[in-house]
């Protein structure tokens, strides 16, 4: 039986998709990704980061997917955070939420500089973000 502790580190975990080095976690243009804690699992091949993503005003990170599960919380700042089959949604300071794997998002920052706390659980070996087009 999973203790309350581990249960709660992987639910977290596989709430985002990061990529296994720090240097190839780190995206281009306006975004800066520190990764704060890293364990293997919740199962094989798959490893859990908690990343702290400060994002400078008015970036736009483009459609792109994980390969795992994202879970955030926004910390500061305010954006507009789109994920293919549901309506925009404001992000601003307290708004959490989850992403799918593989599932299609983009995020168009605000005016100010936003901060995010990141929880990836990922597939081990694969880039963190991967481009993809806008959905029709």
């Amino acid at each position: 039986m999973l203790s309350r502790r581990i249960f709660t580190g992987c639910a977290i975990c596989a709430a985002f998709g990061l990529v296994a080095d720090d240097a190839s976690a780190q995206p281009s243009g306006g975004i800066k990704r520190t990764i704060t804690a890293r364990t293997d699992g919740p199962a094989e091949g798959y490893e859990t980061l908690q990343v702290i993503v400060d994002i400078e005003p008015n970036v736009t990170l483009d459609w792109h997917t994980y390969p795992g599960t994202e879970a955030g919380y926004a910390l500061d700042g305010v954006g507009e955070l789109r994920v293919k089959g549901e309506a925009p949604r404001t992000m601003r300071s307290g708004f959490s939420w989850m992403t799918a794997p593989d599932t299609p998002h983009m995020l168009k920052n605000g005016p100010q500089a936003t901060r995010l706390l990141v929880t990836f659980t990922v597939q081990k070996g694969k880039p963190l973000a991967t481009p993809v087009p806008a959905p029709t």
